[in-house]
């Protein structure tokens, strides 16, 4: 005869270590993923995240916070040429990177804009995003 009490509080034992697991993970997920952005200041968490300090319970993420989640939580190319937030900026020239190599564009030390909220594409470069990324390809190539 089977035990369902038994059953029972093991199922309940799982289920709460998985959560902890899980929250554990989260936290320490937001350490890793930011340090994999090229340049993270001044937005750091607030790059991904809809509160600047993040735990288990508030941890909601922002379009750019979905679309690197999507990718595998990589930054690359790919997710360097999407404009998560739609303001027409591309989310490597606001984080800095815009060929999504993992090095900041020329001098770069701060992120142009927010790639996760609409804003109006950080400062303005004079230098569209197209020409910054075959400028910095021919500056890569020697």
């Amino acid at each position: 005869m089977h035990n369902f009490a038994h059953t029972g509080s093991h199922r309940l034992a799982t289920v709460l270590a998985v959560c902890l697991v899980l929250w554990a993970g989260g936290a320490g997920a937001t350490e890793f993923d930011i340090n994999r952005l090229p340049v993270i200041s001044p937005n750091l968490c607030l790059a991904c995240h809809t509160v600047d300090a993040p735990t288990a319970g508030n941890a909601g993420l922002n379009p750019f916070g979905v679309d690197y989640l999507a990718n595998g939580r990589q930054w690359d190319s790919n997710l360097a040429q999407l404009d998560s937030d739609d303001d027409g900026c591309l989310n490597g020239v606001e984080v800095g990177d815009s060929d999504g190599d993992g090095n900041p564009d020329g001098n770069v030390t701060a992120q142009a804009g927010n790639p996760g909220v609409f804003d109006d594409c950080g400062s303005g470069s004079l230098v569209d995003e197209k020409t910054w990324g075959t400028l910095k390809a021919m500056f890569d190539a020697e």
